[in-house]
């Protein structure tokens, strides 16, 4: 019950804030202080949102701008009156913005890992298969399975938008990464890989879904900030004895989604 209680605490504090915050100036307002009425417009929502996920992510994250974007442009709409040559060119140009964002956060993490994955080729090659047509590996890193997309580096980058991605990650000195779900769907086994020291692994969902496989030995630490969304950890009660040396922390934003852990 206490790791169920520790996940919940971090997503309960910002809702409490926010409500806070809001009863604070709706408070101030009826004692005649002087709040613009633009703090507690509808815009401002998106606005708490991206903001809130940019800060939990460094600011490197797609769906924080976006959402900082959207609330901002109806803001200053609705706050402004912009006229309407203006008006009709501020929302195609965000999304271009946002377009060049992904694409060039895609291509550093490809180039990032592209060593890791040369290495992880050159180790299959040495491989053979056996009358049966069984992969015989040398190396006990090598591919087990083809049914996923296989992820030989030591650290692992998802990205899902409007889609769905299935990932199985073999590094015997695994070290984290980011995976994002934006309407879409991401599946990492983490069952063949293996720790090191602690890593961490940033998540970013927003009304889509994450499901992680982890080693039922693994001490897995969730400390993420969720809204309107759920956080599952079946792994409530494991039959193994966790391992001080192998901790996960999973942090990061959940929106309208949802985090689910499982061993097997």
């Amino acid at each position: 019950m206490n790791r169920k209680k520790a996940q919940n605490d971090n997503g309960n504090l910002t809702i409490g804030l926010i409500i806070l915050v809001i009863g604070a100036v709706l408070l101030f307002r009826k004692l005649g202080v002087f709040i613009p009425g633009w703090i507690l417009s509808w815009p401002m929502i998106f606005i708490a949102i991206g903001v809130i996920t940019l800060v939990k992510h460094n600011f490197k994250s797609g769906f924080g701008v976006f959402m900082l974007l959207f609330g901002s442009f109806f803001l200053v709409k609705r706050e402004l009156n912009l006229p309407v040559e203006i008006e009709q060119y501020i929302l195609p140009i965000g999304l271009i913005f946002l377009g060049l964002f992904i694409i060039l956060s895609r291509r550093t993490n490809s180039m990032t890992n592209w060593k890791e994955w040369n290495g992880l080729e050159q180790s299959l090659e040495k491989n053979a298969f056996n009358s049966a047509g069984i992969l015989t590996p040398d190396d006990p890193n090598a591919i087990n399975s083809l049914d996923l997309d296989v992820d030989g580096g030591d650290v692992v980058n998802s990205q899902a938008m409007f889609c769905g991605i299935q990932k199985r990650v073999l590094s015997k000195k695994f070290k984290g990464g980011k995976l994002s779900a934006i309407f879409g769907g991401t599946d990492i086994d983490l069952s063949q890989a293996d720790l090191t020291g602690p890593a961490v692994l940033d998540v970013e969902v927003a009304f889509g879904g994450i499901k992680l496989i982890v080693p039922p030995h693994w001490d897995i630490q969730i400390n993420v900030t969720n809204m309107f969304a759920g956080v599952e950890d079946k792994r409530m009660y494991p039959q193994t004895k966790t391992d001080g040396t192998k901790i996960l922390r999973i942090k990061g934003t959940i929106f309208f989604g949802g985090l689910e852990i499982k061993s097997f």
